[in-house]
């Protein structure tokens, strides 16, 4: 595993993996978490669903610091991912 892959402070317990994806023409890793976990952390810690989910949205998901930015997966099941479309 690429030992220069990005973290987020504080949430390993919500790291289920690690993905590799293309970025442009290069093939990269990155470490991916469970969305719902870090939700639950942050509720946990005393914010609000409505301020974790923007907390998420605007820290995590807003903020792109290179190839190796980690990736937040959703859990869904296929009947709901088809649901979606």
């Amino acid at each position: 595993m690429n030992e220069d892959l990005l973290k987020f402070d504080g949430f390993d317990e919500a790291i289920i993996g690690v993905c590799v994806t293309w970025h442009g023409n290069m093939l990269v890793e990155r470490i991916v978490y469970n969305g719902k976990l870090i939700i639950d952390k942050l509720m946990s810690d005393g914010m609000s669903e409505e301020e974790a989910s923007e907390y998420v949205d605007f820290n995590m998901l807003g903020a792109y610091v290179g190839d190796t930015n980690p990736a937040i997966m959703w859990p869904a099941t296929a009947k709901e991912i088809d649901e979606r479309s």
